[in-house]
């Protein structure tokens, strides 16, 4: 990602410091044999946390990252089917 503001870069790296925590815990309750549920819980937590960075990725991408591509002779069309696609993926 170019240029990209320090802002969005550094709540997209809480984020991701976010998830690896999240992570760590599953871990860690996994090895200390804790209850089904809290796991499931911390694992919700963890895929709403990924998501909400690949949201963020994403407003960058359809904002900026398309733009510069047009801008550098890519296709139109081209370039929004790339896109569509791409995004389409974050709902599978």
């Amino acid at each position: 990602m170019k240029e990209v503001d320090p802002e969005e870069v550094k709540q997209i790296l809480t984020r991701l410091k976010t998830v690896r925590g999240h992570i760590s815990g599953v871990e860690r309750m996994i090895e200390e044999d804790k209850g089904c549920e809290e796991i499931l819980l911390q694992l919700v937590a963890i895929r709403a946390a990924v998501h909400k960075t690949s949201v963020i990725v994403a407003q960058r991408y359809a904002s900026s990252c398309l733009i510069d591509a047009i801008d550098q002779g890519e296709d139109r069309q081209g370039a929004l089917n790339k896109a569509i696609e791409t995004l389409m993926k974050l709902n599978q």
